[in-house]
């Protein structure tokens, strides 16, 4: 037995060195993870966030709308830098709150974005109101009414930036309105999918085509019904990246599953279009705000987020901006090495 003390603590040994060697493997592979994912920190750029409310004169509607926008500094000649334009459009029952940790990541890379505020379908639906008509009021706020007032309010907001960059208003002196990104969450996926060309299912014709928008972004997007999904999605041309998760399932009771979810971007032409599924990603996390009290926060909403907006800052980068090591990132193997193993990516 005593001969065979020596082998057995050889053999402890090799093991003890081996999980060892494994262990910094492992935390060699966590930092050239985190290295190989320059766009999940935040930017250089200091982020100014103002609210105002744009009036519709045409349409006599008021428009909230809060700006996040690149902050100049004594260390760059601003009057030179010019920024992209993003607009997000918030989720049935919200409000120019949504969005906010996308945008200021976005906002702190060089980006003027831009939360839009949609009267009809925002907040008003449910604050001060009781419990048992919160429900109803969220339902009857899906509908193809709000969904062309969304689509005009977009339509109002850019032409609005035109003018008042063309103006040089002071809030719109760096900003290039011919670079323009949309982005939207839940019903503003489906705005911003009607902005980027998806045609009614049964009807012909686009429902809010705006051909200025060069690019977007949409979260936990869904097909207005679930038929016809190729008629509805074959004409989206531009690059679009969908991002969900596998618990991104029914809201308000209409069956949705995470897999409906994935529909546009299976049913859109391939150029330049992105698919992510973050494993365990529910609705809520997808909004890019605080939950609020809705469910606890969890370690795994914050890997989501940050996932979210790497892959979000690259992609704008890639189509806003032309930056080619951007679209290699994303496309090569850089966004899909930061991932978990359950999550999926795609692209075409």
């Amino acid at each position: 037995m005593r001969r065979d003390l020596p082998i057995l603590w050889k053999y402890l040994l090799v093991v003890a060195a081996t999980c060892a060697l494994v262990f910094v493997i492992a935390q060699n592979d966590a930092a050239a993870q985190a290295a190989s994912s320059p766009y999940r920190s935040a930017g250089s750029h200091a982020v100014q966030v103002t609210e105002s409310t744009w009036r519709d004169v045409a349409r006599t509607r008021d428009v909230p709308v809060r700006l996040y926008a690149p902050k100049p500094d004594d260390h760059r000649d601003a009057t030179r830098e010019r920024f992209p334009v993003i607009l997000f459009s918030h989720g049935l029952g919200g409000s120019r709150d949504g969005g906010k940790f996308w945008a200021a990541h976005w906002a702190s890379h060089g980006y003027l974005v831009i939360a839009m505020q949609h009267p009809g379908s925002d907040e008003s639906l449910w604050k001060n109101d009781a419990p048992g008509d919160i429900r109803k009021n969220l339902k009857s706020g899906i509908s193809i009414k709000n969904l062309s007032l969304r689509v005009g309010d977009v339509r109002f907001v850019i032409d609005e930036v035109i003018r008042r960059t063309a103006s040089g208003e002071k809030d719109f002196a760096n900003a290039d309105p011919k670079r323009l990104g949309m982005s939207g969450y839940s019903f503003g996926a489906q705005t911003t999918l009607a902005v980027a060309g998806q045609k009614a299912g049964i009807l012909g014709g686009q429902s809010g085509l705006d051909t200025r928008v060069v690019s977007a972004v949409v979260f936990s997007s869904n097909a207005r019904n679930k038929v016809y999904v190729a008629r509805q999605f074959g004409d989206i041309r531009i690059p679009l990246f969908s991002v969900t998760g596998t618990r991104d399932g029914s809201i308000l009771g209409d069956g949705t599953r995470y897999q409906d979810r994935m529909q546009p971007y299976e049913n859109m032409p391939a150029g330049g279009k992105y698919l992510v599924v973050f494993d365990g990603g529910d609705h809520m996390v997808f909004g890019g705000h605080e939950l609020s009290g809705r469910r606890p926060e969890t370690a795994r909403d914050r890997e989501i987020q940050a996932g979210v907006k790497a892959a979000t800052l690259a992609f704008w980068d890639a189509t806003l901006k032309a930056d080619q090591s951007a679209r290699t990132w994303l496309e090569s193997g850089g966004f899909k090495s930061t991932l978990n193993a359950s999550d999926s990516f795609a692209s075409k």
